[in-house]
């Protein structure tokens, strides 16, 4: 049987790996689709195959929740991010985390983020934004991606003056630098979920248990992330 994850786009470096691990032991095999953890969440909503889901915020974990699609008992706080501003390697961006920044000195054509409706690393930085009051004065000229990978390729191809990304994320290009950590004050906490799907199967489960061992520690935090400190839901 066909094991289906649907995973949040930010994690596609380490689930993959975590994957090919995985299968050096066990001959199941895995169906994987990325994408932004609001669409994942409304395709296994309308009805879409999956057994296990990740998701980039605990947001799209209760929205299947609240449609009785979950394993209430198996929902686990996999690893923690957190957000950076990232430029095209040949630009610099000098930006300070204060009200009283003119933030349009900055922003003469356009920004990347992803789209906050479905895309929780685009929801963390419209929260950093508009705690600064900023959002308003240059929504205009952000971009909204489909996910927060499209995001990372829109500054790489240098298209926009900066964008905001998950520090995972930034790490995989050698085409941009990164220019700021934002304070975590600003957003609400980062944190990628995972959970199972009812009437998953026992092959499911295994690769459920396989992701959550100490196995995928050390590739996780090899591609970015947190994963000390974590009070498990």
């Amino acid at each position: 049987m066909i094991v289906s994850i649907f995973a949040a786009s930010g994690s596609i470096m380490p689930i993959n790996e975590i994957s090919d691990s995985f299968l050096t032991q066990y001959s199941i095999p895995i169906d994987k689709n990325f994408a932004a953890s609001g669409t994942l969440a409304r395709q296994i909503a309308d009805g879409a195959k999956a057994d296990i889901f990740i998701s980039a915020n605990i947001e799209w974990i209760n929205y299947l929740k609240t449609k009785n699609l979950l394993i209430d008992s198996s929902i686990y706080k996999l690893a923690g991010n957190r957000l950076v501003v990232i430029c095209h390697k040949s630009k610099n961006v000098d930006i300070k985390f204060t009200n009283d920044f003119n933030i349009k000195s900055i922003v003469p054509d356009k920004i990347a983020i992803g789209d906050p409706l479905y895309v929780p690393a685009g929801k963390y930085a419209k929260q950093t934004m508009s705690m600064l009051g900023w959002y308003n004065q240059i929504q205009d000229r952000i971009i909204l991606t489909k996910d927060v990978s499209s995001a990372l390729h829109i500054v790489e191809l240098n298209e926009c003056d900066w964008g905001i990304v998950f520090y995972s994320e930034a790490i995989k290009s050698n085409e941009i630098k990164i220019v700021a950590d934002i304070p975590s004050n600003l957003h609400d906490p980062i944190f990628f979920y995972m959970t199972l799907i009812k009437e998953y199967s026992n092959e499911s489960k295994l690769i459920y248990d396989y992701i959550k061992s100490d196995k995928s520690i050390p590739i996780l935090s090899k591609h970015g992330f947190i994963t000390d400190l974590l009070d498990n839901v």
